[in-house]
């Protein structure tokens, strides 16, 4: 008779796999400069919006360009950057810093990326390190200076040289070695320890392209969203990702779906979605983060009760008003991350109240209130100057009471300020959006409105179409003439000090 199953036995140790971290140098992972496929192209821009420190919101240009012989980074040299990352740190952590030049052997790299020897992954070596100083970055605020505390309009090489294995030295002799000399960018930013976490055995099981270029952006995606699901547009992820953006949804996922599943199959996502935007025209794709990410050093802070606590102290106000009125909490706090401080979204949403109003008394058939108010956020409309904000409600209060002179002056300056500023848009469209221009630049805005809320557009009346019309024109006219912002403008303006 078998002796009865031990149920025990099913209960075998679980193996986990522990974590190997290797720190790369941020602004160089973050910006896409290793194409994710191989292309005969020798040339590639990359456009990003992202947000400062300070809240700023900041349109980003990196221009990346190689030589046609040997063209332009790719996945494979991903691979090896990685590697040569280990190797640099763990001199950094030997020595102190990192200091030029950075050496290794070929048999170093080939054993830290497992790959089987053989001669042919020295001569794609050699190719690596001359592609490497031979790739330029034209940078218009893409690239961070970690010394600076800002991001650099410039031209950048990552590697200044290399010196092979065989290659003769200065003093005659031949060099036993690869020897890397970064450039003093690279050198800066490693030393000051502006660096990106990322778990080397997770990426090494990847064997996809797509899915090793979203790697380490996952990583920064989701430490901005406080490891919360994000949402990114399909076009802006294949610009990013140097890939061709589909037409039709089921291709496009076709596509993206097997570099997808292996990040679920490693745990750095949980689940993922592509699926039509609202409007309908396009397609976004929603990532939720799984527990292996979530598990980084760097993630501590953002997956902690506590600390996500505070960082929910630190979100806007207006957060909660967008939840409030339907908003999906997910989408305001992306929406969060994306809008700058200065944008008056808090007013933005009070007005976009009151032309949902206005459509609830007429037919009141807005198809999606909650995605109106996003639009109105998104598009930064601009408010009516005759349009009583609770702002400028609280401002007519304090001079009826003026009970604390020092925040009525500060309140009175805002309004000073927003006055200069509608009378600087106003100056530029008397002398530049006279007559037929005019109504040109209505017509294309309001071509827009009706594309993106056929709905709301379908069911307003003319005036009310042409009152948001000339709202998005003065908001596109205020963001091209690059005011001077708030307190710049009190220092310009010695009058109008607070006290």
């Amino acid at each position: 008779m078998p002796e009865p199953e031990n149920e025990n036995q099913s209960l075998l140790p679980v193996v986990v796999e522990e974590v190997d971290l290797v720190r790369v140098e941020k602004s160089l992972h973050s910006l896409g400069f290793f194409a994710s496929t191989a292309s005969k192209a020798i040339s590639r821009t990359i456009l990003q919006i992202f947000r400062r420190p300070d809240g700023q919101r900041i349109h980003a240009k990196a221009v990346i360009e190689g030589i046609p012989s040997l063209g332009l980074p790719t996945t494979a040299d991903r691979d090896k950057y990685m590697a040569f990352m280990k190797i640099a740190l763990d001199q950094r952590e030997f020595q102190g810093q990192v200091t030029n030049p950075v050496r290794f052997s070929g048999s170093d790299m080939i054993k830290l990326l497992r790959l089987r020897k053989g001669g042919f992954h020295y001569d794609e070596i050699n190719d690596w390190c001359k592609r490497m100083v031979a790739t330029t970055i034209m940078s218009e605020a893409s690239i961070f200076l970690a010394d600076r505390r800002q991001y650099a309009t410039d031209t950048f090489h990552v590697f200044d040289r290399v010196v092979l294995v065989g290659e003769e030295l200065n003093d005659g002799s031949r060099s036993e070695f690869y020897q890397v000399y970064l450039s003093q960018w690279q050198l800066t930013n490693l030393n000051q320890g502006y660096l990106l976490p990322l778990d080397f055995n997770a990426y090494l099981k990847l064997k996809r392209d797509i899915s090793k270029a979203l790697f380490g952006h996952l990583s920064v995606w989701f430490y901005a969203s406080r490891g919360q699901t994000i949402e990114k547009r399909y076009p802006d992820l294949c610009q990013l990702l140097n890939i061709r953006a589909y037409p039709h949804l089921s291709k496009a996922a076709s596509v993206l779906a097997p570099s997808l599943d292996e990040l679920v199959n490693i745990e750095y996502l949980s689940s993922w979605e592509l699926v039509r935007t609202a409007r309908g025209a396009d397609f976004k794709l929603t990532l939720s983060p799984g527990k292996r990410l979530l598990s980084l050093p760097n993630f501590s802070a953002v997956v902690n009760p506590e600390a996500r606590a505070a960082l929910e102290a630190r979100l806007p106000g207006w957060v909660s008003e967008l939840i409030e009125r339907g908003v999906a909490e997910r989408k305001a706090r992306q929406l969060a991350l994306d809008i700058a401080d200065e944008q008056p979204v808090s007013d933005q949403i009070e007005y976009a109240e009151h032309l949902i109003q206005q459509d609830r008394r007429g037919r009141g058939k807005i198809a999606n209130p909650a995605g109106f108010l996003v639009w109105a956020v998104e598009n930064n409309l601009s408010v009516p100057a005759d349009f009583e904000t609770a702002g400028k409600r609280r401002l007519r209060q304090q001079q009826e009471h003026a009970s604390n002179e020092q925040r009525f002056r500060m309140l009175q300056l805002r309004n000073e300020y927003d006055a200069y500023a509608e009378d600087q848009v106003s100056r530029h469209l008397d002398e530049h959006y006279s007559g037929e221009r005019l109504e040109s630049a209505l017509r294309d805005h309001m071509k827009t409105i009706r594309r993106e809320q056929p709905d709301w557009f379908a069911r307003v009346p003319d005036a009310t179409r042409r009152e948001v019309a000339i709202a998005r024109l003065r908001t596109a006219v205020r963001e091209s003439l690059a005011l001077p912002a708030f307190e710049r403008w009190v220092t310009l303006h010695p009058q109008q000090q607070l006290f």
